[in-house]
């Protein structure tokens, strides 16, 4: 019995792990990585987005949202801008509160070999 069990753990795993992959695979065929920040030090938010060789445009909308006391987010700042290349940091800046919590929703519509894709990420932070 725990044989048959342990079997079915370790098939649900490895079921997870590849379900996992191959829905990232799809998710980020152009786009190598995201890295978001938000600092209430420079009141500045920003997101950096490496794309794969052959990527030759990197349209990016980012989303600043503040947490509000019922636990709601609000819209404080967006920012977007266009970059020819394959990466770059986009950024904005906000009046961000320390001690608030706040939410950076990044968009990216990236150009790869004639093809376009858009990708998206959400980050969140108590500053």
């Amino acid at each position: 019995m725990k044989k048959k069990l342990w079997a079915v753990l370790v098939a649900f795993v490895a079921l997870t792990v590849f379900a996992t992959s191959a829905f990232a695979a799809v998710r980020w065929r152009n786009v190598a990585s995201i890295y978001p920040g938000i600092s209430a030090g420079d009141n500045s938010y920003t997101c950096e987005i490496s794309c794969l060789s052959g990527t030759t445009k990197i349209d990016c909308i980012l989303v600043l949202y503040e947490k509000g006391l019922f636990g709601t987010y609000s819209e404080v700042s967006r920012s977007s801008s266009t970059y020819y290349g394959h990466t770059h940091e986009f950024s904005g800046t906000a009046n961000i509160k320390s001690g608030t919590t706040y939410k950076l929703v990044t968009t990216a519509t990236v150009t790869r070999n004639g093809s376009s894709e858009t990708v998206s990420n959400t980050f969140e932070k108590k500053c």
